[in-house]
């Protein structure tokens, strides 16, 4: 098991008055706000969280977001995250479309339709972007191997967040204790198909930690 791991709420921010949500959440290390909920994200006064460990995300439609908006308004929300040193989500597409700085960031990959999955690609591009991004995301839906893969993308680095969708919560915690540096999970409702509760993540990882201890403690 990694012990690298971090836990992160993700929370649907859809008005600038849900960003009241972060201060009630705790015992995680990481709160993403999926402001692709949202109508208007650019009307959202991130300055409210800036001294918060928060991720901002607006995720694109063809990658799982909720609500399309246009690149224009992603590309403007960005620059008003990166002055107030807020860190954030972005697709690869997008970082390799507008040369968008990534460093100290999350890179992330959903693929939602898995034929003809290239996995030599999807490797190449992991270990592209892993150097400087804070974490590199892939996020799949099953197919034939997939397991095998992400485990596959975990050895590639320390930095590197895997999760498969539309499976059971439990598979997403075994690959956290896999080495996953990310795990996602939810306090009110899922925001992916496949995200563990907050409560419930929390307490595996925290038993498993312990019997690690334990262990240790008995081979010195």
């Amino acid at each position: 098991m990694s012990n690298n791991v971090m836990l992160v709420a993700s929370i649907p921010i859809g008005t600038a008055e849900d960003l009241g949500k972060v201060l009630k959440i705790e015992g995680v290390d990481l709160i993403e706000l999926r402001v692709d909920y949202s109508d208007n994200p650019l009307a959202i006064d991130f300055s409210l969280v800036k001294d918060l460990p928060v991720i901002v995300t607006l995720r694109d439609a063809y990658e799982g977001g909720v609500k399309e908006h246009k690149d224009e308004v992603k590309l403007k929300l960005l620059s008003k995250l990166s002055k107030l040193g807020i860190m954030y989500d972005l697709e690869m597409k997008f970082v390799e479309k507008y040369g968008i700085n990534y460093e100290n960031n999350i890179v992330s990959m959903h693929i939602l339709n898995t034929r003809g999955v290239d996995k030599e690609i999807i490797k190449s591009k992991v270990k592209k972007f892993s150097g400087k991004a804070f974490a590199v995301k892939i996020a799949t839906r099953p197919f034939p191997g997939y397991r095998t893969f992400l485990v596959e993308l975990l050895e590639l680095g320390n930095n590197i967040a895997v999760m498969p969708m539309d499976v059971d919560p439990v598979e997403r915690i075994a690959f956290a204790l896999l080495g996953s540096k990310l795990l996602y999970c939810y306090t009110d409702k899922p925001t992916a198909s496949g995200q563990p509760s907050c409560t419930e993540a929390s307490k595996v990882l925290s038993l498993v930690l312990n019997l690690r201890r334990r262990s240790n403690e008995y081979l010195l």
